[in-house]
């Protein structure tokens, strides 16, 4: 619980430098490795031939997103105050050799993982796009991007003419999203951590809301774990216990009865099967006479 934590960069300071890398990186920041695929994504997303403003605007608000929620983590983990009580503090230390190592080699990779991806707009050569190429095959290009009309704030439109300036400016603009995202993180949980409670009681409902998850767990919850467990029920009741259970209970029965039946000419004295015999015999003679 990160609400518990604070201040743990002092006891584990390997661990929170590792950790700041990797945020920095899915926050998408310049010279970091999800600054280069994110770039990427949302270029694609606006400009392919499959790509839509719609749809760079929903991973356009998600980087913003990614980046508030991962420096809220960071800030409430590893900075300001200890929250928790003073006995979890003293036994509070950074983790093993066998954590902290690969924590260390997944940060570095993470600074230094998206040069094999440079892309071409800041006149670098994807090398990724290249070793994939025989896998997926290559990636349709976008070959002309004209007179895209972009609509700023008060509803001003600008047309770009230049493919590579409109991807700068879409560049410009995630990176800019993911420092607001920072930013307002450390105002609601570094600089002013009453902001978030106030407006909890500002905003109940949406507050609600966003506390539940937009009510995600429920709902799956609703249709698919309690419908499934409600479909097997019927199962268990009308085809299980009425169809299998049954036939498997009749079949026992007819063989009980079965058995009953033959219990009568299988008696073990000898004297029985002596008269069966007899009596077969008998017939035998009748029949051919």
């Amino acid at each position: 619980d990160i609400r518990r934590m604070g201040g743990l960069r002092e006891k584990m300071p390997v661990t929170f430098w590792t950790f700041v890398m990797a945020a920095l990186a899915i926050a998408g920041i310049p010279g970091f490795s999800g600054f280069f695929s994110k770039d990427e994504i949302l270029w694609n997303a606006f400009a392919s031939p499959k790509g839509h403003f719609v749809l760079w605007l929903i991973g356009f608000v998600t980087a913003g997103m990614t980046a508030f929620y991962m420096f809220r983590l960071c800030f409430m983990a590893f900075l300001g105050s200890f929250r928790g009580d003073r006995e979890t503090w003293h036994h509070a230390h950074e983790s093993p050799p066998v954590m902290t190592i690969p924590m260390v080699i997944l940060a570095v990779l993470s600074v230094i993982g998206g040069y094999v991806g440079i892309p071409h707009v800041l006149g670098g050569h994807n090398y990724f796009h290249e070793f994939l190429a025989p896998v997926f095959g290559e990636a349709p290009k976008v070959e002309h991007v004209s007179l895209v009309p972009l609509a700023w704030a008060g509803g001003h439109a600008a047309e770009v003419g230049s493919e590579a300036v409109l991807e700068l400016t879409l560049m410009v603009l995630s990176v800019a999203m993911a420092v607001f995202g920072i930013l307002l993180a450390w105002v609601f949980y570094l600089k002013r951590p009453e902001v978030p409670q106030k407006l909890a009681e500002a905003y109940p409902r949406a507050y609600r809301v966003l506390w539940n998850k937009y009510y995600v767990d429920e709902i799956y919850g609703a249709l698919f774990v309690d419908g499934t467990r409600n479909f097997g029920t019927v199962l268990w009741h009308n085809f299980d216990e009425a169809v299998i259970d049954r036939t498997v209970n009749w079949i026992g029965a007819l063989m009980r009865v079965m058995g009953a039946g033959l219990r009568l000419f299988q008696t073990g004295f000898i004297r029985d099967y002596a008269l069966g015999i007899l009596l077969g015999a008998i017939i035998i003679m009748l029949f051919l006479l």
